[in-house]
């Protein structure tokens, strides 16, 4: 029975001792007056500035920490990323509750190395020591819309009617999804953006010239597509409908739920389309130095498609130092595209000699999956931190093709040749597995970063295509022997990098070296044929700023990268979809290398934004799409390597906003641009000058309730290795109405209001000139009513990236 005493004694003692004393209580503002959430406070001893303990501020920026009984002398500090450490003395006094005065963090530049050069109302865009982020939430003209019409609204990109995405008027540029590779993205980066919708986008991330930490590959540099993560807390969700003519619809669901360490998010989207594909093609041959022949195509199509996409994703923080989550992305894709080819041959006289009909209708299907995993440590006293991240992604599809060819006489009547029927199955499925560590330590006393890191890119594509042909008088079908083939591709690549920087009075620099081991293979299964290509590279980076005074920075960067062929590009059996247009891959292709300089100026103001750059860029065996014609009028599009181009260029964004209600952004990209190649028999070489010009007005009205946004865009003729892409144009308008507290919004766009979006191209080469013309739907009405509901909050909060971006 003593004993019992005795030890309730004790624990009476030490729950004395530690009992609550006092209760700190405040709220943390970053340095435009806006609450922040997330930040880190932790009560520290004097003596040694061990921790005692620790909580992080809410959603208004407010916190509570109880400082226990007869404990030491102590003090509070408060961080945030890119902030300054914030100190509190505690004062002595005999209150239980003590409310602090208002806490206002001040902006570290050095700790990060990247800063913030647009604030306030013209955070749309921001820039750091090597890329750009354009806040893309408040594009009005691509709600309703996909990914590619987000991307064709930012400065320096374009997004063709095939999906193909050029960056400073280069199509050879990486695509990522959160920073990672996906199938989702595809291996060309082609046609399946589209599967999300763009009220999924956060942000996106530009850079042109990447440090030794990003992937080498792309020519131009990397577009990462940073998707939504959920900020608010408890239950919220939002759902919103479109509808726009030519019968286009879009569904889309968002639900979140966050609380204390746990953060979960659920999105599905459904997309719906219906719209038209036309093709026209004037092809003139000289067959001799008398005598022509005049080959003209004419197709009217019908293009259908659905998607469902659906995103989840949740994390949890262990502690204030440790967390873990997980991010699940799938997409089930189908479209059915049909054709009516009208194909007319005339001679030297223009008297029609041949004329015959081909129609096709070619369903196709896709599905994806992308599952990563995370683990996110921040080291002690924000010091650095160490993640490591995994993802897998696979894709299946499957290409039907049902061809039938009718023959006419030059009098329109069905001639006696006997119909040609084909069949086409196609079957393909990818992989792509991705592990991938950082470390980044900061070194305080010399105001500087390090970081390191490895990666490993695992990828494999199989395609596997069948043909045949009916025989007109048995009924049945044979093998199309020439046609039908099977393809592997594999791929591995493995990499370490490390980069140092520092800031030096007004001057930063970042240093970097990144080592790679990549390997190629492409395979033809049935002929037992491997091409294998590997390559040991070291890729060197450097970035340095000065900083004139007051806002303004002047900004110097170079990097060498690669370009490696993508499996199609690689793929030597031919496609004979369309015996006219044969389309064919190169497996012999070399990578390209390219030494990459930029030279920027920036200027940033309340109202005004000034960011400019000069770009040298010098590519060694450029990969090019060439198209060889033959005597039968056919065409084969396939890829080959130039000696060399040379780009030299001017990217020029300005943002200005004369009144709180408008805000203009005007942009130009420019370059001229010369392709080089030695071989005498080929006319290849060419040169000129390519420019894009965007305009986008923003206005606020209805106190600040309503948005009106004109979007408006000129690309200018663009020179290619054979001819020139000629040049294109298009508005769009929209205009959108916010209710109830910003609860329920109906918003109305108008894409390519007059009707001007297009794509034409002129291919001269010795003997032939060819002019194409491609047409699809691209006027429609759009009509879009979204609802949110669960916890809104009132002000703007910040919060710290926890994965997913570049940083």
């Amino acid at each position: 029975m003593r004993k019992i005493n005795l030890i309730l004694g004790l624990f009476l003692i030490f729950l004395t001792n530690y009992s609550i004393a006092q209760t700190i209580q405040g709220q943390i503002f970053d340095e435009n007056n806006v609450v922040v959430e997330y930040a880190s406070i932790r009560l520290l001893k004097i003596a040694d500035s061990t921790v005692i303990s620790g909580i992080y501020s809410d959603e208004n920026g407010r916190f509570e920490i109880d400082i226990p009984r007869n404990s030491p002398a102590s003090f509070l500090k408060i961080t945030f990323a890119n902030y300054l450490p914030y100190y509190v003395n505690i004062p002595e006094t005999k209150k239980k509750v003590i409310e602090l005065p208002k806490i206002q963090l001040e902006l570290d530049e050095s700790l990060e190395l990247e800063e913030v050069t647009a604030s306030g109302s013209l955070d749309a865009l921001k820039t750091g020591i090597d890329k750009k982020v354009y806040q893309v939430g408040e594009d009005l003209t691509s709600k309703g819309g996909t990914v590619n019409d987000v991307l064709n609204n930012i400065p320096s990109i374009e997004v063709d009617q095939d999906g193909n995405i050029s960056l400073r008027g280069d199509g050879n540029v990486t695509v990522l999804i959160n920073g990672r590779p996906s199938t989702l993205v595809g291996n060309d980066g082609q046609n399946v953006l589209d599967a999300f919708p763009a009220n999924s986008i956060e942000r996106i991330e530009i850079v042109n010239n990447p440090s030794a930490k990003y992937d080498p590959d792309g020519t131009s540099g990397i577009i990462n597509i940073i998707l939504k993560k959920n900020r608010l807390n408890g239950f919220n969700g939002i759902v919103s409908a479109t509808a726009a003519t030519g019968d286009l619809y879009q569904f889309n669901l968002g639900l979140s739920y966050r609380k204390k360490k746990l953060n979960l998010n659920l999105n599905y989207s459904f997309d719906y389309y219906e719209g038209y594909r036309n093709f026209a093609s004037d092809l003139v041959r000289n067959v001799t130095i008398d005598t022509t022949e005049h080959f003209v195509q004419d197709r009217k199509g019908t293009d259908l498609k659905s998607t469902n996409t659906i995103l989840l994703g949740g994390e949890y923080h262990l502690d204030e130092r440790n967390t873990v989550g997980f991010s699940a992305t799938g997409t089930l894709g189908r479209r059915r595209r049909t054709g009516d080819l009208e194909n007319f041959l005339y001679d030297t006289d223009e008297i029609l000699t041949h004329r015959w009909d081909r129609n096709s209708t070619d369903p196709r299907k896709r599905d994806g999956l992308d599952f990563s995993v995370f683990y996110h440590h921040d080291l002690l006293e924000n010091k650095g931190e160490f993640s490591i991240n995994a993802t897998h992604s696979l894709a299946q599809g499957n290409v039907q093709g049902f061809y039938e060819q009718l023959y006419y006489d030059p009098y329109g009547n069905l001639s006696g040749l006997a119909p040609l029927n084909q069949r086409l199955n196609n079957d393909n499925n990818s992989q792509v597995t991705t592990i991938q560590t950082d470390f980044s330590k900061v070194y305080d006393s010399i105001r500087a970063r390090m970081e390191v890191g490895a990666k490993a890119i695992l990828r494999n594509e199989y395609l596997n295509t069948f043909s045949e042909t009916q025989d007109t008088l048995l009924g049945n079908y044979f093998e199309d022997t020439v046609a039908n083939f099977e393809y592997e591709y594999q791929e591995a690549v493995y990499s370490v990098y490390g980069i140092f920087g520092q800031e030096l009075g007004r001057f930063k620099y970042q240093i970097g070296l990144r080592g790679e081991f990549a390997e190629q293979i492409p395979s033809l299964v049935g002929y037992n044929v491997d091409f294998a290509n590997v390559y040991v590279n070291l890729f060197p980076s450097g970035h340095v700023k000065y900083k004139m005074g007051g806002k303004s920075e002047l900004s110097l960067s170079y990097s060498k990268r690669i370009n490696r062929a993508k499996s199609r590009q690689l793929n030597p059996f031919t496609s004979y979809a369309d015996p006219f247009n044969l389309r064919s891959g190169n497996p012999f292709l070399k990578p390209e290398y390219i030494h990459s300089f930029d030279l920027g100026f920036s200027y940033s103001s309340k109202k005004f934004i000034f960011s400019s750059s000069i770009f040298y860029r010098r590519t060694k065996d450029v990969i090019s799409r060439i198209k060889t014609y033959y005597s039968d009028n056919s065409s084969l599009v396939t890829y080959q390597n130039l000696d060399n181009s040379n780009r030299t260029g001017l990217e020029t964004i300005i943002i200005y906003k004369p009144f709180t209600w408008m805000k203009n952004t005007l942009s130009f990209n420019g370059s001229y641009v010369e392709y080089e190649d030695n071989n005498s028999s080929n006319d290849w070489n060419n040169n000129g000058v390519n420019w894009t010009a965007k305009y986008i007005l923003s206005i606020e009205f209805c106190k600040k309730t309503a948005n009106f946004q004109l979007n408006a865009r000129y690309s200018a003729p663009r020179v290619i290795p054979q001819g020139m892409i000629k040049p294109r144009t298009w508005v769009d308008l929209a205009v959108e109405k916010r209710f109830y507290k910003n609860k329920l919004s109906v918003g109305m766009r108008v894409t390519d209001i007059f009707d001007t979006k297009g794509f034409e191209l002129e291919v001269e080469q010795l003997d032939v000139r060819q002019n194409s013309e491609y047409k699809w739907l691209t006027r429609r009405i759009y009509l879009t009513v979204s609802y949110r509901w669960g916890r809104l909050d009132k002000v703007k909060k910040v919060r710290a990236s926890s994965g997913g971006g570049m940083d």
